[in-house]
């Protein structure tokens, strides 16, 4: 059994408003906060009382202990594991590995956060790589759709595993087998599932995984997580100029190498032996480190089955009840197609969606608008803090505002 109160009280959000916006940005955990504080005393401190040496490796402990999380999270290795800003730098670095040549194609689909496209149509004019475009019907893709614009220069799959204006959830399996029967490489976007769906990489042929973690994995600190397949990594190179970490660290450590009198700025160093040769960072990010360390320790702490059972149950439930209204629902009902959110369109019209919202945050009611090749509305974002009592809030609230608008 799930156990959202104990849930809530961790997350101070979520008592103090009706919070239904994860798909934006999540609630920090008191664990994440409190490791960012924890960290800024440090820095605060400086080596004084520890001495330098202690003090870097402070500095670098919540760096390691993220990326064990983020491979727990994913059932891979922490050598699998970067270290990115966000999404957007995570699909960068990933589309700039690839070994494109002109002419060749990749695949993607009209739901898609523009972002993902706007990252492909670098390709495009840099490269000359052929963008297919699967078109929606009334909110679904499949990985048939996929298949169907396929060929043999077909080189990228690039896809979300769950949709941002709809909440649509891909099968990343199928997408796996499709790429791996046509040799073509896979490129996941999966911020709106980690930290509200579990996702098993271990059995899957994905490539390239990105996820900033200011979403379902609450820790809006300004650190993501890259996934690299072993397997690819032997395969591809990095495409962008990488950071000085980037190199495979020296025997005598880091303090003692770049205190050589005889170093110059050409080091002789060979790109790390693992997924930190795609990091562009030049600087260890320790604060956003120790947020995201700690979010991830606190997903990896629950029944991660038992708490998207929650989630998928309240959509469920949600669903009921907008259809009960009348209210038409552009996120699919079977919960294996969906994850935490669920999109409906209260009014036709989107001034009155937007005007909807505005009078909802007066209510300390905070879900969010949006729209995307054609559909949209009332986006609703489901976590493992939400309540049945924040639905039933928010739903009658607009029973009460709808008729008003």
């Amino acid at each position: 059994m799930f156990d959202v109160e104990a849930v809530r009280a961790d997350f101070p959000g979520a008592t103090q408003q009706v919070y239904l916006n994860a798909a934006g940005v999540g609630l920090p955990p008191r664990s994440a906060v409190a490791a960012v504080q924890q960290a800024a005393t440090l820095l605060g401190q400086g080596p004084a009382a520890m001495g330098t040496t202690a003090y870097y490796r402070a500095l670098g402990d919540p760096g390691s202990a993220a990326k064990r999380e983020a491979a727990r999270l994913l059932h891979v290795t922490p050598a699998e594991i970067a270290f990115v800003d966000d999404t957007t730098m995570g699909l960068n670095i990933a589309l700039a590995a690839l070994p494109f040549a002109a002419g060749e194609n990749l695949i993607l689909c009209d739901l898609e956060y523009p972002q993902v496209a706007l990252s492909a149509q670098h390709l495009h004019r840099d490269l000359g790589v052929e963008i297919r475009v699967v078109h929606h019907r009334d909110g679904l893709v499949t990985v048939d759709d996929y298949a169907e614009l396929m060929d043999r220069r077909t080189r990228l799959l690039l896809v979300s595993s769950v949709q941002w204006i709809n909440g649509l959830r891909l099968d990343l399996a199928a997408f796996s087998q499709l790429a791996d029967a046509h040799d073509c490489f896979l490129v996941v976007d999966a911020i709106q599932q980690l930290g509200a769906i579990p996702l098993d990489l271990s059995q899957l042929r994905v490539d390239f995984l990105a996820a900033g973690a200011q979403k379902w994995l609450n820790a809006p600190f300004g650190l993501g997580i890259l996934y690299v397949r072993q397997e690819t990594q032997e395969r591809v190179r990095p495409g962008l100029a990488h950071g000085l970490f980037a190199l495979a660290e020296p025997p005598e450590g880091w303090v003692r190498y770049l205190g050589d009198p005889h170093l110059t700025p050409f080091l002789p160093l060979p790109l790390a032996p693992d997924a930190r040769r795609f990091e562009i960072h030049g600087m260890p990010k320790s604060l956003a480190a120790a947020g995201l360390a700690a979010s991830l320790a606190y997903v990896n702490g629950l029944d991660q089955q038992a708490a998207a059972a929650h989630i998928l149950a309240l959509g469920s439930f949600l669903i009921e009840e907008l259809h009960r209204r009348g209210i038409p629902v552009w996120t699919p009902t079977a919960p294996h197609l969906r994850a935490g959110i669920v999109t409906c369109a209260p009014f036709a019209d989107a001034a009155r969606v937007h005007r909807l919202v505005q009078a909802l945050e007066t209510q300390r009611i905070y879900p969010s608008v949006r729209y995307c090749s054609g559909i949209g509305g009332l986006r609703i974002s489901i976590h493992y803090y939400t309540s049945r009592e924040d639905l039933e809030m928010l739903l009658a609230v607009m029973d009460d505002l709808m008729p008003r608008l």
